[in-house]
């Protein structure tokens, strides 16, 4: 790292003739540009939305004028604004319009949550408490049916954790659940290997159940806009700028797009489009000739601006982490945590190699990007075979392939992402909140792989994100999506419940800080437009309260955003 040169600002006075004052200066800063060189700089400058200037003090305060905002960091930090590679804003939003969602910690606090609802919910009626994933419980493990039972005799529950979840006795049978239920398709109802009695676990099959309430159908489009409009005003406040709707349908690209066209965007939107590998080949063909829509505003990627950008399509390969259904190169052992009692049981695979194949390829040759969620190092093993598949036909190097979660890489898988030019977006806090029960499920010689971040930067380019679901608190939400969590973690790699998990995996400063800036740039391939600080691109930066690259370790985590500009102009400052 390095002071930035007068040469360099000698480069900016092309933009920066005294005919055309900056609207914004920030000076008097430690200005972290993440550029090649990873340069500091004393000053920046904004005009038009973009970066006019950066460098100097004395140099870029010959761009003031007389309407000038002139902001004086006193010495504080200033970063380019930081971007979270995956989250949910309409789950995420509408979960705080009802009824408030309990941040629950143990088995007896949901129990005792279930017990308040059966009293204030009509019998029969279903209580539902989602994404409560085990692996974040004292206890570490679901509930039984025998304990949703004696809490709720007369109401049917259901456990929701992701792609598994727990019923209870009466869940099952106001569904017509019993021993001679099939499986759906991809899912399991867990039946008792003694008696063959369904246990109440369902993996990927919640489809069996009947009556079970959904999420904000009732809430009004209106309402729905004004939350996401507020999520987004929470993530300015944490710095975040830019963020990757990672799994959305055509209502939410229009959401976006309505929010800037009444100029109320505060967050620029990558926006991945849902889509299901099912089908034959002349129907996913089809599918995805109809993806764009009649406005064309719809894909393939990279269709729009710099304010809502068309991403890649998402599908989804296997299971989760959090609940016991990622799909596994080895079985998952038996125990209670996620009630798994099968022989040799490697977690849910949703779409075999030969179907991935197809939809990538057909996606390739329309110019989409393809990533899908991968939880487990066997579904990767899988969705790499399509990725390769793929690139002997039509090649993917520049379209930018990724894989979602991409929690175990292997070495081979590694080099085979380095080759192909495959990037992923990966959870940090799922380390430091799930780390601590998965080392105790699978043992420290299968987490050796789990989320090594340096080995990815070694291989290829990876981005940080925080699947942010639920809630609106940074650190209570499922999941915690505080971007500075996020850096923390990666840099000490340590457990909420104690203890550091492969601290030879750890990143340093400058790579933490690109995780979250310039790498999530180039996962949607914007990197030429915003990640850094450098002439020409975004104005979309942020002061905070403290030296990022020198304060003690455990104090990135507390970092406060005092200022969050978005294209020059002011979207959050702190009073």
């Amino acid at each position: 790292m390095k002071l930035l040169t007068a040469a360099l600002v000698v480069l900016t006075a092309t933009f920066a003739r005294a005919a055309d004052p900056a609207e914004l200066i920030v000076h008097n800063a430690k200005v972290v540009t993440v550029d090649a060189k990873f340069s500091l700089a004393e000053a920046v400058a904004v005009r038009g939305g973009k970066v006019a200037a950066v460098g100097a003090s004395a140099d870029v305060l010959k761009l003031k004028g007389p309407n000038t905002r002139v902001v004086d960091a006193g010495g504080k930090t200033v970063l380019p604004g930081l971007y979270d590679s995956h989250v949910h804003p309409s789950g995420a939003a509408l979960s705080e319009v009802g009824d408030p969602i309990p941040d629950l910690r143990s088995l007896p606090e949901v129990f005792d949550f279930i017990k308040k609802r059966a009293a204030t919910t009509p019998e029969g009626n279903w209580i539902v408490l989602r994404y409560a994933f085990p692996t974040r419980l004292k206890e570490a493990r679901f509930p039984t049916k025998a304990e949703l039972d004696a809490v709720a005799p007369k109401h049917p529950v259901l456990y929701h954790a992701g792609p598994a979840g727990m019923t209870n006795s009466m869940g099952l049978k106001v569904s017509g659940v019993t021993k001679d239920t099939k499986n759906p398709t991809n899912g399991v109802v867990v039946k008792d290997p003694v008696t063959g009695e369904p246990t109440g676990m369902l993996r990927s099959a919640y489809g069996v159940l009947k009556g079970v309430p959904g999420g904000g159908e009732n809430v009004s489009a209106e309402k729905k806009r004004e939350a996401v409009k507020k999520l987004f005003s929470l993530y300015n406040e944490h710095g975040i700028t830019s963020v990757s709707d990672r799994n959305a349908g055509r209502g939410d690209l229009d959401l976006y797009l309505s929010l800037q066209k009444g100029n109320e965007l505060t967050v620029r939107v990558n926006v991945a489009r849902g889509f299901s590998p099912g089908g034959t080949r002349d129907e996913i063909a089809r599918r995805l000739d109809d993806l764009p829509g009649k406005d064309g505003r719809g894909g393939p990627t990279g269709v729009g601006d710099e304010w809502v950008r068309v991403g890649p399509i998402k599908m989804f390969t296997d299971g989760g982490m959090l609940n016991g259904t990622a799909y596994m190169r080895e079985p998952w052992p038996k125990g209670d945590t996620y009630q798994i009692t099968e022989d040799g049981y490697r977690g849910l695979l949703f779409a075999k190699a030969e179907q991935l194949q197809i939809v990538c390829e057909e996606a390739a040759r329309r110019k989409w990007a393809v990533t899908s969620h991968t939880a487990g190092e066997g579904a990767m093993d899988v969705l790499l075979d399509a990725y390769e598949f793929t690139h002997r036909l039509v090649p993917i190097t520049d379209l930018r392939f990724c894989i979602t979660h991409a929690n175990f890489p292997s070495k081979d898988n590694l080099e085979r992402c380095k080759k192909l030019g495959v990037c992923a977006d990966v959870q940090p806090a799922w380390l430091y909140k799930d780390g601590h029960t998965l080392l105790k499920v699978l043992g420290p010689e299968r987490m050796r792989w789990f989320q090594p971040y340096k080995s990815w930067l070694e291989h290829t380019t990876v981005g940080g994100g925080s699947d942010h679901m639920l809630r609106f608190d940074p650190l209570d939400s499922t999941n915690p999506w505080s971007p500075w969590l996020g850096i923390w973690t990666t840099l000490t790699r340590k457990l909420e419940r104690g203890g550091v998990l492969e601290p030879g995996e750890a990143l340093t400063r400058e790579q933490a800080l690109r995780l979250y800036t310039i790498n999530n740039a180039y996962l949607g391939r914007e990197e030429k437009e915003k990640g850094s600080l450098e002439v020409g691109k975004l104005a979309d930066l942020i002061v905070i309260d403290r030296d990022y690259l020198t304060c003690p370790v455990d104090d990135v985590r507390d970092t406060k955003v005092l200022l969050t500009v978005v294209g020059g102009k002011v979207v959050f400052e702190r009073k």
